[in-house]
């Protein structure tokens, strides 16, 4: 909602000057804003990843502008989120007093990088963002929210990898076992090495619940390391990881199966969104059954999202609103069950709602920005390539093990500047290796 642009000028100047003091995120107190705003404001950002300073810059008229200074050589990049109202925001970058070009922003929640004009020497330059399509009317309202500008010619390391645990379910049996938080202290320990940027679990964290929760305070220790070292982290929810198993593994209620396997009170208790530490939204308030969370790697933005096991309709159009929202990020998909120890996609749904073949035909393969699967639940370890609606390759992989001995964790390095993907499966618990699920491919196509 706006006030009346011919009484704005004066008031908008005093807000952007207050808000570079109050809207900031105390978190972020040491990154002041990066610009200058003009017949605009600073405000909350919203979108993802978000900028160090907490803050955007919100543009909302053709008087509207953000200014700041950069150094460095190459294209002019900015990253900045758009309101759609009969069309995307269009912002015209002016650079040292020359125009340097115009591009559009067509995303309303991801901060995504678009280089504008020529390649410039390296120096000290004046950049000037202002929006020249606004458009409001009484339904919607056209604006503009900067987060960023800076120089592409910044040197970028395009090699990262992320870390997917399998079925930890074994690992949870005994106090004295340790191998679930020796995995998680080598992840961390490694993560320099590895340039680790994220870790994902496929699911089955524990085998069941009993009365004192034992299993869980062993998973929920062994997962401190990574909160503690600030390595974002997601676990997907296994059958086991519900009410729907019980002690032993059978069924609690076999009458209530199908009911229980949606009852992951306990799970929510022992993990939460703020634990995972770069969790961007959730299907449901307070639950992280399906939710998704964001990274950079690789100089190109990554969205993780865990789902339900055998999920409901209702949560699988929910991750297919999160993707089609964030057409700039590469998205891999976590889930407990979807490809058999043969590599074959799972065709049953079981006591859940919905089948992973269904997951495949209705989210997976209809969106051009998905680019892996990772799943457990059975068999050992797998993999397989199928072509999406969009000509885009699409890799699913499969760790499960439920290992009696060791403590297996399949690890991913990305290369973006050759499209290309190294995975390898560790034990480090004995040092055990497993170079028979060891794959490299190519040309796996990364969104920019």
């Amino acid at each position: 909602m706006r006030v009346s642009r011919t009484r704005l000028a004066l008031a908008v100047v005093i807000a952007s000057a207050l808000s570079t003091a109050v809207v900031a995120p105390a978190a972020h107190a040491a990154e002041p804003p990066q610009f200058t705003v003009v017949n605009g404001a600073l405000r909350t950002a919203t979108g993802t990843p978000q900028p160090a300073s907490g803050v955007h810059a919100s543009l909302w008229a053709n008087s509207s502008y953000a200014t700041t200074t950069i150094s460095g050589s190459g294209r002019v990049q900015i990253g900045a989120i758009g309101d759609n109202c009969e069309g995307w925001p269009t912002v015209e970058v002016t650079v040292d007093g020359t125009v340097a070009g115009r591009t559009t922003i067509v995303s309303a929640t991801q901060y995504g990088t678009y280089p504008v004009g020529p390649t410039l020497a390296a120096g000290t330059h004046t950049v000037k963002i202002q929006l020249v399509n606004d458009y409001q009317s009484a339904a919607c309202d056209r604006n503009v929210h900067v987060s960023y500008a800076k120089m592409s010619g910044a040197v970028v390391d395009t090699k990262f990898s992320f870390a997917v645990m399998p079925d930890t379910q074994q690992e949870v049996l005994n106090a004295s076992d340790t191998r679930f938080l020796n995995r998680t202290n080598w992840l961390v320990n490694n993560r320099s090495a590895l340039d680790l940027r994220f870790v994902a679990s496929s699911g089955d964290v524990v085998n069941w619940d009993t009365p004192d929760h034992s299993q869980y305070v062993i998973a929920r220790n062994a997962m401190r390391p990574l909160e503690t070292a600030r390595v974002p982290y997601s676990l997907a929810i296994g059958n086991h990881d519900t009410q729907a198993t019980g002690v032993g593994g059978s069924a609690r209620d076999p009458a209530r199966t199908r009911e229980l396997v949606r009852d992951t009170t306990v799970f929510n208790q022992y993990f939460t969104a703020a634990q995972y530490g770069a969790v961007r939204g959730q299907f449901e308030a307070g639950k992280v059954d399906n939710s998704y969370s964001t990274f950079e790697g690789g100089g190109v933005q990554w969205l993780v999202l865990t789902l339900e096991l055998w999920p409901r309709v209702e949560a699988v159009n929910w991750a297919k609103s999160v993707v089609a929202a964030n057409p700039r990020s590469n998205v891999i998909v976590v889930t407990h069950d979807y490809i058999d120890g043969n590599g074959n996609i799972e065709q049953s749904a079981s006591y859940g709602a919905t089948s992973p073949q269904y997951l495949y035909d209705n989210l997976i393969k209809q969106y051009a920005n998905i680019r892996f699967v990772f799943s457990g639940h059975v068999g050992i370890a797998g993999n397989r390539v199928d072509t999406g609606a969009h000509g885009n390759k699409i890799y699913s992989f499969l760790q499960t093990f439920h290992s009696n001995t060791t403590n297996p964790v399949r690890l991913v390095e990305i290369d973006t500047a050759s499209e290309s993907l190294h995975t390898w499966i560790y034990g480090p618990y004995d040092n055990q290796t497993f170079t028979e699920y060891d794959r490299t491919i190519s040309g796996i196509g990364v969104v920019r």
